[in-house]
């Protein structure tokens, strides 16, 4: 599949003036008697292949959700011409990773942002179907963070008796909520959980529930931005899982490392790129989401905080701690959320990751 797709990616030269690019060798050609006829040749040929010299990969990139500031290394990556010097075109296509990942294993997506542990759930659900593979960490940790109306923070103690407000029983979320409850050496008896779909801010301040699980880049902010005072606990503290990341599937990594590698490389620097001069990032943003206002620059920086941790110093930014991986498929299975035989080596690799690339 991708053998072909590979050669549609890539003008080749034409072979009329021989059959090396612009940079290589100059095409060869027999000397006339006429100087001009050999210079219009020459130049007919140069003109020719030009275009050929700057050929890029088009590559097709699923970014899990709406268009969002929590993408900009990706944005900023494509807006300062980060994948370009890759040799890379990008296009990038937004939506819920249920829509995401079918296309991803179909080939008509290279790569998908989306959750480490989705790899770990569709993988050991069914490997032939959906081989996918995590090779570069946006978030160091998953965002998850129970929050509250009220002053302070929530503690683990706070959680016994109490309705929480929780998308679905899926996903990191509800890993997250699993961590913490065991944590708190709670169970989900000791709790009574509401199925609110993605409703948790409008669910805290309608009373609803009395808590909710969110995300620390982005309701407790809006909230604080709306002048609420708000208790959070953040779950990711408990949860074993490295956050969203690079998903590609075995095939591409079989037929195309080095598109791959080039790929997270200009990724990495995107990630870089946040960090270093977020309010650049936030423009480049601003190219692919509609109406963003200045107020969600305080998301971007606050995501950009998952960005780093032990491994990415050790590693290069876009690394992980392999042990993430064991210890959510070891919470997986203990949950008896994931069935499987696989080690946790069969979801992830570290190969692609350029260990240069770091942040001060």
């Amino acid at each position: 599949m991708y053998e072909q797709a590979s050669s549609q990616r890539k003008l080749q030269p034409s072979a009329t003036c021989g059959s090396q690019y612009l940079g290589s060798k100059f095409p060869s050609f027999q000397v006339s008697k006429f100087p001009s006829f050999n210079l219009l040749f020459f130049f007919t040929c140069l003109f020719l292949a030009l275009p050929f010299a700057n050929a890029q990969d088009a590559v097709r990139v699923g970014l899990g959700y709406l268009p969002d500031v929590q993408f900009a290394p990706f944005y900023a990556a494509a807006v300062e011409g980060y994948y370009a010097e890759e040799g890379l075109e990008v296009e990038f296509q937004h939506g819920f990773v249920t829509e995401l990942y079918p296309l991803l294993a179909q080939g008509q997506l290279d790569f998908v942002v989306g959750d480490a542990e989705d790899v770990i759930a569709l993988r050991a659900a069914d490997e032939a179907a959906t081989p996918f593979t995590y090779i570069m960490a946006m978030y160091q940790r998953v965002p998850s963070a129970l929050f509250a109306l009220g002053e302070g923070e929530l503690n683990l103690t706070d959680l016994a008796g109490k309705t929480v407000g929780m998308p679905g029983l899926f996903g990191s979320s509800y890993t997250s909520l699993q961590a913490v409850l065991a944590a708190a050496g709670l169970s989900e008896a000791d709790i009574e959980i509401e199925e609110i779909g993605f409703t948790q801010l409008e669910a805290v301040l309608s009373g609803r529930v009395d808590m909710a699980m969110g995300f620390i880049n982005n309701e407790p902010l809006l909230l604080q931005n709306q002048g609420q005072d708000v208790a959070v606990l953040v779950a990711g503290d408990y949860s074993p899982s490295v956050g969203n990341g690079v998903i590609t599937t075995d095939e591409l990594i079989a037929e195309s490392p080095e598109l791959a590698a080039r790929f997270v490389r200009a990724s990495q620097r995107g990630l870089a790129l946040v960090l270093s001069d977020p309010e650049l990032a936030f423009a480049a943003a601003e190219v692919y989401v509609d109406t963003l206002s200045e107020d969600r620059l305080e998301i971007l920086l606050t995501s950009s905080q998952l960005y780093t941790s032990a491994a990415t110093k050790a590693g290069g930014l876009g690394a992980f701690d392999p042990d993430s991986f064991a210890g959510t498929l070891s919470l997986l299975q203990a949950s008896e959320r994931v069935e499987t035989e696989l080690e946790a080596e069969a979801f992830y690799s570290l190969e692609f990751i350029d260990s240069t690339i770091k942040t001060d």
